[in-house]
């Protein structure tokens, strides 16, 4: 395909979106001006209703696809196979979603064959950065699931109301407790598997009509694991957490809202020179919101955060050979503060229109200080060293989004996203200055099919702009061509399907996504280029007996260089998994096979961020079991065993390098850091 049709297939997509939202926005303008307004509570109440669904299960292997582009998870339920302590490994069960092992923890997700920046990634509402410049600490790493009520996915640019990303949206969020008397309540988990793999968390409540109180505390830790060879991986943590939640409901439709969380952690790293000696963070959160307030105006809502991350990384905490580092940094700490606001509005002109209007600001500062090998032989000690800052951000963003009922079985929903970004590098002289417009927006069509089955079929068509971020400005430290690469532009087309019947459930979901400026990262350089990927997720579930089912999952991404004619680096093979449960209601059950292709379209030395191809990969297959026992509505034991026959392999999307348990002198970077042996673990819950 040449550039000149490239060129025309980005101005035809670019004109198709703009001609939908105008489509979609004159259908709306004119029904505010015609229609007479509904109840907001009616319509809230029916949307209650629409949203009810069936329990689901209790071990969770694969969460699935209930309306378009949307998986929803219960993050308290356990899972298996058994995911790291931490937002990750969560994500890892769901289709279309990857995770660059670097130790015990702490791994880096991706989606689609996509992460970094291009993920957003909230903790209720608020965003979160890792502080580290090569990404040890990822957003997910400081996130304690349990300590969360909902993970929601997002794929894709579906919503403006997040953010703009073309690749998708995470949210973690905790729902606000809810009492009609004086009550107090909790619930309690504690895990334990092979490695002294222990996590405990414990979840206290109370509260009355007029208010609650909240305090999650958690606890995580684990010794270096083995994998498949039974070699011992230099991949110890632990991590702790702490939360406060403070409310005041004066009545059914206003809260006003407090929160204060509080970790720390520290993690050997076999996939690092060095190892992550601290990982602490403060998140504050300040929210009010108002329902009910006019047939017009149903919501308002007032956001204001503070999130800040400290991290040090050092090659002598943690591990006892300081030969070989083939570094001359001893250590380094540095920090990212992210602090902002949000408002916004929703509107119902009518009873079958949604509009969301808001605007948000957030200013984003890191600063760093190392300390080298001769001063740390030396005793100057790292705290004695000044915090340098080196990038910064202001963003301003204002967003409009449109949910419009056009009949009972058709539904249009459409955005728009104006970003200003203004960046600022500060360790050089003079001081780097970027300041830049972005644009996002998307639509997206929904129909139940009327074939005498349950279909939802939908169709969505979004263009997203970003500018580079902290990671990829900072590759060459005093080049102004990587802290000015050009403005990322994608424009993306989802297609898919959803269907429930009696014992059936499916759902697909198909992309093609093509992006001028697609910034891609070796191990100190950066560049653009012109990038496509294209490929889908696909999930099926049939129960053929009243207490048995199966169910099945594959995910698939394609990407190509377009500039180099090469294949797009970072690209993860075919995922696959097949899962069999048995769920009586008193005992559960299940056999899970997971099996990945291998890998053989890769461009060695580049890659993204989170890391970069170092060569091929083969497949691999993993068998895990797990079963449990409801003692009552209140007591819960589960447990497993998870790669049963022990085999040893690793995923395509890894960090690179390993270090022995044996031989922490013996550092490969041509390696990828190998996946856990045969695991064995137990998992007791209660509801008090």
């Amino acid at each position: 395909m040449t550039q000149r049709t490239h060129i025309l297939g980005r101005r035809a997509l670019r004109a198709s979106t703009a001609a939908l939202t105008l489509a979609l926005f004159l259908p709306v303008s004119a029904a505010w001006a015609e229609e007479p307004a509904a109840d907001p509570k009616a319509k809230a109440e029916d949307d209650n209703k629409a949203k009810t669904t069936t329990l689901k299960e209790v071990v969770v292997t694969a969460p699935a696809m209930e309306q378009p582009m949307v998986i929803e998870t219960d993050t308290s339920n356990p899972r298996s196979p058994i995911p790291p302590a931490d937002g990750a490994g969560y994500l890892k069960n769901i289709p279309g979603f990857s995770v660059a092992r670097q130790g015990g923890i702490d791994g880096d997700p991706v989606l689609r064959g996509i992460g970094g920046s291009r993920l957003n990634v909230l903790l209720d509402e608020a965003p979160l950065l890792g502080g580290c410049p090569n990404r040890m600490d990822p957003p997910t790493a400081y996130i304690f699931p349990d300590s969360f009520d909902k993970l929601t996915v997002l794929k894709g640019p579906q919503s403006v109301v997040h953010g703009g990303s073309a690749l998708g949206t995470i949210l973690i969020e905790r729902e606000p407790p809810k009492f009609d008397t004086p009550t107090l309540r909790g619930s309690a988990s504690a895990l334990y598997g092979s490695h002294d793999r222990n996590d405990e968390v414990i979840d206290a409540q109370g509260g009355a009509k007029e208010g609650f109180l909240r305090a999650i505390a958690t606890h995580s830790s684990s010794d270096d694991y083995r994998d498949g060879n039974g070699d011992a991986l230099h991949s110890r943590y632990w991590r702790q957490s702490g939360t406060a939640m403070v409310g005041w409901t004066p009545d059914a439709d206003t809260l006003l809202q407090f929160s204060f969380d509080k970790s720390q952690a520290q993690a050997a790293m076999p996939g690092k020179m060095m190892d992550g000696t601290q990982f602490d963070r403060e998140g504050v959160n300040l929210e009010f919101s108002k329902t009910n307030i006019s047939p017009l105006l149903a919501k308002v809502k007032f956001l204001a955060y503070h999130n800040y991350v400290d991290h040090v990384m050092d090659i002598y905490s943690m591990r006892y050979n300081l030969g070989g580092m083939g570094t001359m940094t001893a250590a380094s700490q540095v920090d990212h503060l992210m602090q902002g606001g949000k408002a916004m509005a929703e509107l119902t002109p009518d009873a079958q229109t949604l509009i969301s209007l808001g605007i948000d600001y957030n200013h984003d500062e890191h600063t760093g200080r190392t300390q080298s090998l001769a001063e740390y032989r030396n005793g100057v000690s790292l705290d004695s060293k000044a915090r340098v800052r080196d990038i910064s951000f202001d963003t301003y963003s204002g967003f409009g989004e449109v949910t419009r009922e056009l009949s009972a079985a058709d539904r249009v929903v459409g955005g728009y996203r104006l970003t200003r970004v203004e960046a600022t590098r500060h360790n050089v002289q003079p001081n780097l200055t970027d300041d830049r417009t972005l644009h996002s927006g998307f639509v997206r069509y929904e129909r139940n099919v009327d074939v005498g089955l349950p279909l939802t079929t939908f169709a969505s068509l979004g263009h997203v702009e970003r500018a580079p971020d902290f990671w990829e400005r900072n590759k060459v430290t005093s080049s102004d061509r990587t802290f000015k690469l050009a403005t990322e532009k994608t424009e993306q087309l989802d297609i898919g399907a959803l269907f429930k019947q009696g014992p059936w459930r499916a759902s697909a979901s198909l992309f093609y996504a093509y992006t001028d400026d697609f910034i891609l990262v070796a191990s100190s350089d950066a560049k653009s280029v012109e990038a496509r990927r294209w490929g889908g997720e696909g999930d099926i579930a049939y129960q053929f007996q009243p207490s048995w089912s199966v169910e099945a999952t594959a995910a698939y991404v394609h990407g190509n260089n377009l500039t180099d004619n090469v294949a797009l680096a970072q690209t993860p093979p075919l995922d696959t998994s097949v899962a069999v449960k048995y769920d009586d209601g008193e005992f559960m059950g299940g056999l899970h096979l997971r099996a990945v292709a291998g890998q053989h379209r890769t461009n060695n030395g580049w890659g993204s961020v989170i890391g970069q191809d170092i060569g091929e990969t083969g497949g691999f297959a993993v068998f895990s079991l797990n079963g449990g026992w409801r003692l009552n509505d209140a007591v819960t034991l589960t447990g497993g065993v998870d790669n049963i026959f022990d085999k040893t392999y690793a995923e395509h999307i890894s960090k690179t390098g390993a270090w022995s348990g044996a031989d922490l002198a013996a550092y490969n970077d041509n390696v990828r850091v190998n996946e856990p042996g045969r695991t064995f673990w137990m998992r007791g819950s209660v509801k008090f």
